[in-house]
Order: C-alpha cells, then sequence, then structure tokens
C-alpha cells in the first residue's frame, strides 16, 4: 500500500466520524430548541432553569458550528496532502487533481476558519437564538 492510499483510507476514517459528529450535533441543537420550548410552554420563571438552558444552547450552538469548521479543515487538509504528493511528483488522479482545485488549497497548511463552511455557520446561530430568545422574549403580546 502506498502512501497516498493510507492518507486517504485515514481520510475516509475521519470523514465517516465526522458525519456521526453532525449527526449527534443537529440532535443536540433540536434537544437544545426543545428544552428551551418545554420552559416557555410551562412559563417558567426559574433564573436556575433559565440560566441552565441558555449555557446549553450556547454550547450546542457552538458545536455545532465548530463541527462545520472542522468538516471543512479535515477536507482542506486531505486537498492540501493530495497535493503535496502531486508536488514531490506522485501520479495522482483526476478526481483528486479536481478536489484539490475545488478545496483551493496551495502549499502552505490551511488553518481553521469559521467561515469555512458558511451554511452550518448561519445553521448554528439561528439554532442558537432559537434556543436563547424565546426565554427573554415573551410569547404574547398581552403579557
Amino acid at each position: 500500500m502506498n502512501a497516498m492510499t493510507a492518507s486517504n483510507m485515514f481520510y475516509a476514517e475521519i470523514y465517516n466520524s465526522m458525519g456521526l459528529l453532525f449527526i449527534g450535533s443537529a440532535f443536540l441543537l433540536w434537544l437544545g430548541m426543545r428544552v428551551t420550548s418545554v420552559l416557555v410552554e410551562r412559563d417558567t420563571d426559574n433564573p436556575v432553569a433559565k440560566g441552565l438552558a441558555v449555557l446549553f444552547g450556547l454550547a450546542v450552538g457552538a458545536n455545532f458550528i465548530f463541527i462545520g469548521v472542522q468538516m471543512t479543515l479535515t477536507q482542506q487538509r486531505h486537498a492540501w496532502t493530495l497535493n503535496n504528493y502531486a508536488e514531490q511528483g506522485m501520479e495522482i488522479p483526476q478526481t483528486a487533481t479536481s478536489f484539490i482545485e475545488q478545496m483551493g488549497v496551495g502549499s502552505a497548511l490551511p488553518e481553521p476558519s469559521l467561515l469555512g463552511n458558511p451554511i452550518l455557520l448561519v445553521i448554528g446561530l439561528i439554532g442558537t437564538a432559537f434556543c436563547i430568545l424565546p426565554l427573554f422574549v415573551p410569547a404574547n403580546s398581552s403579557k
């Protein structure tokens, strides 16, 4: 087995793990919104319950955003590894070349960026808002 095959298998395992982490993060985000929903439906004024719900909402929103950052970083570093193999003179398939071009990597090691996956960033921020804002905004304007 050559080095490129070994690194591709390594990244394939990471991609599987990232998929499971994404599913878990999406579930936790839903759970955070559900906790907020229950507190609002029961008209809870307990500051401890609201504080814990806010902390949980912030944690799951940040977790969702960081999973998106990690997913993009993993793809960029995979493309960077393939690019290094190409620069060393190893023959890489056309699909790998297309992947390198799509990810836009160069010779520098990719760094994490919050804007790496803007869709998951927006979903995480909206989910965080849905977990926190209903606790402090009255559901009925007549109250």
